[in-house]
């Protein structure tokens, strides 16, 4: 009876590392498309890597990036005409492999995002890490852009109303576990 109360503790504690896990991915996505650039930086480890393969840079080369200082200024745009509802990153095919020791997980999901003037997509591959406040952080991350295309001329039928009609102020709604 022991060693099944063990089991399901166990079971019980990667199920929420897997919601905890989804929560920080889901803020990461949520925090780009309102805005909040600290709230984005705040889904990676300090030592984080990230790769982003095939992505339309001014100058057609991979963008790779080590560390959050080298991160910042990838996101110091966001939010820089404050809080607003934008863009539109949407993913589908999440898979979430939680380690058995609960301190580390694989997450990929092919994602789609809707800039105004077109639309692309791809796939999101990384590792998040366990960090020591009890927050799940992108380790790595690999942003590989698959498919995309823009249009030249493009009708705006509607315009961003910001945030005011968001009951959460536009951050993104945690989870957080029960005690």
């Amino acid at each position: 009876m022991i060693e099944e109360i063990k089991a399901l503790q166990l079971r019980l504690a990667r199920l929420e590392a897997k919601e905890a896990i989804l929560s920080t991915f889901n803020q990461y996505l949520y925090s780009m498309d309102t805005g909040f650039g600290p709230d984005i930086l705040d889904c990676y480890t300090q030592d984080a890597v990230l790769d982003v393969p095939n992505f339309p840079s001014a100058d057609g080369n991979d963008l790779h990036f080590e560390g959050k200082d080298q991160l910042a200024p990838l996101y110091a745009d966001y939010g820089k005409d404050g809080p607003r509802i934008g863009g539109g990153h949407h993913t589908a095919n999440i898979a979430v492999n939680v380690e058995p020791d609960i301190q580390s997980a694989q997450v990929s999901a092919y994602f789609m995002t809707t800039p105004p003037n077109g639309v692309q997509g791809g796939r999101y591959e990384g590792v998040m890490r366990l960090e020591t406040d009890g927050k799940w952080r992108w380790q790595s991350l690999t942003i590989t852009s698959s498919w995309g295309w823009r249009v030249n001329d493009a009708e705006t039928v509607s315009e961003s109303v910001g945030l005011q009609h968001s009951p959460f102020a536009g951050h993104h709604v945690a989870y957080h576990p029960v005690d």
